[in-house]
């Protein structure tokens, strides 16, 4: 725990200041990420779990037969390093034994195999493929083992019983928090990767629950994060494992600032060009500047001490110097990372019937190279939208606007739009209802020649091939969730102060009937993982909500609330 004292930096929140900035003289405690962690999480203790523990219910498709306790650790590292194989009963014996479920094992197969064991692109950091290395040299009782406990529970249980945030699944995630409360009071701890990365995984946990059962993800997680990224300084991320955790949480800090239209937290030491080597990275510092900028616009023209006609024109020169930036990053990324494009005609009939726009689709090496240029896609919209909002209210004003600044418009946002559209059935394939991602389901094949230039690794940083089954389980487990958020950057404007200012989305370039095509895909998305409707959605959540089963009628009203993370 710090205190503040004269002369002292201060790296935690306090909460009688702005959030997670620099103090250099307090007389007051400092209660932090661990006293806010303190107050958030009080009734999240394993003893409160069990006193809280729900009444027994009787699922339809249950994962085990009978749950076991989050005491009973199941140590994943000898399930994979040295299986060891029970003598075979004969005989009658055979009928008299009845089959070990464990179900914090089987939970971790499924995560691991689904979600993390799976080719990559070594030029890709999306953390959680980099986990299992970590998880493997954690401790059993560590807050990064019961982190990725909790996550694998909850995702594995999402698919199996049609319910998240369980009592198996919450009660592990409390015991995870426990743990960490214990390790931010460490000063060795509280430096360390395996805390950072606990961190991570119960962010990971929440934005699930966020979209299953309504919960509220007000950022503690991911500000907590910022708070130990900057605790720890630049300086201590020298290892390649602690670089990657340091990027992906960073990536993460960045894209929730966006959303909740929040300004960047992160000092200039953690912003600098130096830090970012891989192309996601360089896109991240390009996205800071936006997420600033959609706050500077939200703000208005007094907080710059601007007249209005400035101002706008202020919001359009800084947007477009934005958009110049994200065609410069496409133009530099490496062959490995440029879309393929497919003809239609090329495409299982059923791709075709579940919904494809246009003549082609595109084609990338992996799902997570896919993910990341679609969010390029996503933040250029948002650059585009506010240079065309300050248009409309420059002409408004009765001021000419350079006509060249239309065109470029119409052109740049039909074109990034068209881009998005031809890779969704990459990361959807003919799936239209709820399937498991280990059943067979028809995707896009990815040519040869693509592959060749992608170099994959395992979670180990192994020289592997990626298969067209390695992608098919893998789009099953989580393509449709990398599309989420760029979907809906698509359909939401940030707020431009200033009267009479009527933020709405860019459709004005876009073809008749896209806008409706990119609505259909957000439905079949909901339909695709049992979402719940809107409706559903503003109940409350229940104990244990129950998804949608495949025979259960899916849902009909459209969730918005579902499309951030």
């Amino acid at each position: 725990m710090l205190r503040c004292t004269r002369g002292f930096i201060v790296l935690f929140t306090c909460r009688f200041a702005v959030r997670y900035s620099l103090l250099t003289s307090c007389r007051q405690h400092c209660p932090g990420y661990r006293d806010l962690f303190d107050t958030l999480h009080k009734d999240e203790t394993p003893t409160v779990a069990q006193n809280k523990k729900p009444p027994k219910k009787i699922p339809k498709t249950e994962v085990v037969d009978s749950p076991i306790s989050i005491k009973d650790d199941v140590d994943l590292r000898q399930m994979i390093k040295a299986p060891s194989v029970p003598p075979t009963p004969t005989g009658n014996a055979l009928i008299l034994i009845e089959p070990s479920r464990d179900a914090q094992a089987e939970c971790l197969a499924y995560f691991f195999s689904n979600y993390v064991n799976i080719p990559r692109d070594p030029s890709t950091n999306i953390f959680i493929e980099h986990i299992l290395p970590l998880y493997l040299n954690a401790p059993a009782n560590s807050a990064l083992a019961q982190s990725v406990n909790a996550v694998a529970i909850n995702i594995t249980q999402m698919w199996m019983s049609r319910y998240t945030d369980s009592y198996l699944a919450r009660q592990t995630y409390a015991n995870a928090v426990g743990l960490l409360k214990t390790a931010l009071a460490d000063p060795v701890e509280s430096k360390s990767d395996d805390t950072l990365a606990a961190v991570f995984l119960l962010d990971f946990y929440d934005s699930l629950n966020k979209r299953f059962v309504g919960f509220i993800d007000n950022g503690t997680h991911q500000q907590g994060a910022v708070a130990l990224l900057r605790h720890r300084g630049k300086e201590n991320f020298k290892t390649p494992t602690s670089q990657r955790l340091f990027t992906a949480l960073r990536s993460r800090h960045i894209s929730y600032s966006m959303q909740a239209g929040q300004r960047i937290a992160l000092n200039e030491e953690l912003l600098a060009e130096e830090t970012a080597v891989l192309p996601s990275a360089k896109l991240d510092l390009i996205n800071a500047e936006l997420a600033d900028l959609h706050v500077l616009a939200s703000e208005g023209a007094k907080a710059m001490n601007l007249t209005s006609i400035e101002f706008y024109k202020t919001i359009i020169r800084k947007a477009l110097a934005i958009d110049k930036k994200l065609g410069a990053w496409r133009q530099s990324l490496p062959k490995s990372w440029q879309p393929v494009a497919v003809p239609s005609s090329e495409l299982h009939p059923s791709i075709r019937a579940a919904g494809v726009y246009g003549d082609t689709v595109d084609v990338y090496s992996s799902l997570t190279v896919s993910h990341v240029n679609n969010a390029s896609r996503s933040s250029q919209v948002g650059a585009l939208r506010l240079m065309a909002l300050c248009k409309r209210e420059l002409e408004a004003l009765g001021v000419d606007v350079d006509p060249r600044l239309g065109s470029h418009l119409t052109t740049r946002a039909q074109e990034v739009i068209d881009r998005f559209c031809a890779s969704v059935p990459y990361h959807l394939g003919n799936r239209t209802t709820l399937r498991f991602p280990h059943e067979h389901s028809e995707y896009p094949h990815v040519p040869e020649e693509l592959r060749k230039l992608a170099n994959y690794v395992d979670p180990f940083g192994n020289p592997v091939e990626m298969t067209q089954e390695d992608h098919i389980r893998a789009a099953a487990a989580i393509g449709g969730w990398f599309v989420m958020t760029p979907l809906t950057g698509f359909l939401k404007s940030p707020i431009l102060r200033g009267p009479p200012a009527k933020p709405g989305p860019l459709v004005s370039s876009i073809r008749p009937g896209q806008l409706d095509w990119i609505r259909g895909q957000m439905q079949r998305l909901q339909n695709i993982y049992g979402l719940p409707t809107a409706a559903a959605y503003y109940t409350g959540p229940s104990t244990d909500v129950r998804l949608s089963s495949p025979d259960d009628v899916y849902p009909k009203v459209l969730n918005r609330q579902l499309w951030q993370v």
